[in-house]
């Protein structure tokens, strides 16, 4: 309860917030909770690369309270009241609050947990970190590698929810919020047009579901999960929507680096998503910006130069930072097993492009890439030549719609743009896949369509936007009420899966619920301090994951290979989880563990261990490790947590915690 009171009780900071900085027309209320959610969170930043992330927070609420208090002061309680009914009642901000609410409420009754594999290793497991820690991971990682993620889900996640107390529902609404306040910015239309910002918020809103192709009956996670996947997305067509409502006013252009520094800091891809962002702002500012070329000119390396300054200093910071904070752990940015630097890596993938010293793997994937975009399926329509169609159809609408001009020539240069840089980013993915995946994942393009839909979904976003804000007149309105109506349509008819955030999902949660039971009875014991190590057998990894997730310890590596003889390690190589097998079944379990009993106990001692957990047991633990576990091993016995009493125990193993029984 207190997680939904607190986060509805920050959405309405926030629409008061805008509504004060929105009075007396200096802006159009929906633009506003953009720039003042990323620029909570950027403070929450610096407050975390100083270690002191709920002092952050805590100023940043006080800073929205002190916005409310300027508010009552100079408008009077009367004149306040006023314009937060102005605001509101502005259809986007209007829209945003209650989207936002809606989404609070709805998670809080449902109680929406994590089902996707990366949520566990990383994008949910990150956010759990900092809320639970109150730090960042890479200053204090516990179960999480100091360069795995970056912090934007971490913070906006962290600002709703300061207290310590971590739930996951409340993780999902907090980036919903952020992505319906990017949908917003697209809104900022003028009040007696509200038919047009609602149009484009919903389409705006189901655009996730539009760029996705769900197997029938599949349960839909575009607004429930923790990846940075539509946090990107939303934030890269966000910022753009943002600076379209500028109207390039000198002070409030600048609210634009809030988004685009949070969009930075989201991803390692959205480096270049930023930098993207920037010149298209500066191609359009040369396009449609007043006065002569010259003039033109100078304006847009001015505003583009400095947005992408921000973007270079989010980045930067960001690297410079886990660096300094983990100086014995490799940092650095690389590519693929060979470690190579993204310069390295561009200048060998642009001299396979022009065709000097290709090898066969890159002429196949590059075959690959070319059939991809017309027959690998990224939204409802097909494959990326029919998205690249339905957003040029839109951006002809807006062109058509638009008065003739520097309007038009905006959303012509814009588009261009886009296909421009969608050109480069998809030579870009074409080398990843060449250096940074395996031969079999490389050619089979793994995740083509997750690396590649959010850049679609952005870009459509702008061209929405742009057909709300150039749809005048009755040509102009039916151009945009038929864009709407498609991508609605289309949702409605082949993208409403069988189930989606608007259902509880309970039979997903079966294996979770498990090991989330199991863990709990441990974490009794446990202490963030203890190192564990974790067995069950004939797991693929899944429980591991789950494992490493719940439990408030470290969480040991396990190994691969052989490690039968005590002091030879030349035939074992680390790994994450591990099922313990004999030596003689060596061939029939690829990537497990061949160990014996002594080995396992100096394993533990070797990796300064102070817990195992068996969660599940085998007829090979019963027979061949008994002897130095307390009451022996069972084939079946229940999960059971032991501490390591050390190498020279008679009994190395005591029972500490099982899930069938109270706390020793």
């Amino acid at each position: 309860m207190l997680q939904l009171v607190w986060g509805l009780f920050l959405i309405v900071l926030l629409a008061g917030a805008c509504a004060v900085l929105a009075s007396g027309g200096k802006a159009d209320a929906a633009l506003l909770p953009l720039p003042l959610l990323s620029g909570m969170a950027l403070l929450l930043y610096g407050f975390g690369l100083a270690g002191a992330l709920r002092i952050g927070a805590a100023l940043a609420v006080v800073l929205l309270v002190a916005v409310w208090a300027v508010g009552l002061v100079r408008l009077r309680p009367a004149g306040f009241v006023k314009a937060c009914r102005e605001a509101v009642s502005t259809p986007g901000l209007a829209l945003f609050v209650g989207g936002a609410a809606f989404f609070w409420v709805l998670f809080f009754v449902l109680q929406p947990m994590f089902t996707q594999w990366d949520e566990f290793t990383a994008w949910g497991l990150a956010p759990k970190m900092v809320v639970e820690r109150g730090a960042f991971y890479v200053a204090d990682p516990v179960n999480l590698k100091a360069s795995f993620t970056y912090p934007a889900t971490s913070l906006v996640t962290f600002l709703f929810q300061p207290f310590g107390r971590w739930a996951e529902w409340a993780c999902l609404a907090a980036l919903d919020t952020l992505a319906l306040a990017c949908v917003a910015a697209a809104t900022a239309l003028p009040r007696s047009r509200w038919f047009a910002s609602v149009g484009v918020f919903a389409a705006g809103a189901v655009l996730p579901y539009f760029f996705r192709d769900p197997a029938p009956g599949a349960y839909a996670t575009q607004y429930v999960n923790a990846m940075a996947d539509l946090p990107m997305a939303m934030l890269f067509g966000g910022t753009l929507c943002l600076y379209f409502g500028t109207e390039r006013r000198r002070g409030f252009f600048w609210l634009t680096a809030l988004p685009l520094a949070l969009l930075t800091l989201t991803k390692d891809i959205c480096f270049a998503y930023g930098l993207i962002a920037a010149f298209l702002i500066g191609l359009d500012w040369l396009a449609a910006g007043e006065g002569p070329f010259r003039k033109r000119l100078g304006a847009a390396l001015l505003h583009a130069g400095g947005l992408a300054v921000a973007v270079v200093a989010a980045f930067l910071s960001w690297s410079r930072y886990t660096a300094a904070v983990t100086p014995t752990v490799d940092t650095a940015a690389s590519v693929g097993s060979a470690g190579l630097s993204y310069g390295a890596v561009l200048t060998g993938g642009v001299k396979q492009l022009l065709g000097i010293g290709r090898d066969d793997k890159f002429a196949q994937i590059m075959a690959a890439m070319g059939d991809a975009f017309f027959t690998r399926r990224v939204c409802l329509l097909g494959g990326g030549i029919l998205a690249v169609a339905a957003i040029t159809l839109v951006a002809a609408a807006a062109w058509l719609s638009a008065e003739k001009g520097a309007t038009r020539r905006s959303i012509l240069v814009l588009h261009l743009g886009f296909a421009f840089c969608f050109a480069a980013l998809y030579a870009f993915h074409l080398i990843l896949y060449y250096y940074n995946f395996s031969d079999g994942e490389g050619l089979a393009l793994k995740d083509y369509d997750r690396y590649l839909t959010p850049y679609y979904q952005a870009w459509m976003l702008a061209m929405l936007c742009q057909l709300g804000r150039a749809a005048r007149g009755r040509l102009g309105r039916v151009a945009q009420g038929g864009a709407v109506a498609a991508v609605l349509a289309l949702f409605c008819w082949r993208g409403v899966p069988g189930a989606g955030f608007w259902t509880a999902a309970d039979s997903l949660y079966t294996l979770r619920a498990d090991v989330q039971q199991r863990a709990a009875v441990m974490n009794t014991v446990l202490d963030w301090n203890d190192r564990v190590l974790v067995l069950s057998q004939g797991d693929d990894a899944t429980r591991w994951y789950y494992y490493r997730y719940e439990l408030t310890a470290q969480v040991v590596n396990g190994f691969g290979g052989f490690y039968g003889r005590l002091g030879e390690t030349q035939d074992r190589w680390d790994s994450d989880f591990m099922n313990l097998v004999e030596s003689e079944n060596w061939t029939l379990y690829d990537y497990k563990a061949v160990c014996v009993p002594a080995t396992l106990v100096a394993y533990m001692a070797e990796k300064d261990c102070d817990y195992l957990l068996i969660d599940r047991a085998d007829d090979y633990l019963q027979r061949e490790f008994s002897p130095l576990f307390e009451g022996g091993l069972t084939n079946d016995m229940p999960a059971t947590l032991y501490h390591f009493e050390g190498e020279d125990a008679e009994v190395p193993f005591t029972i500490a915690a099982t899930t069938e029984q109270e706390v020793q």
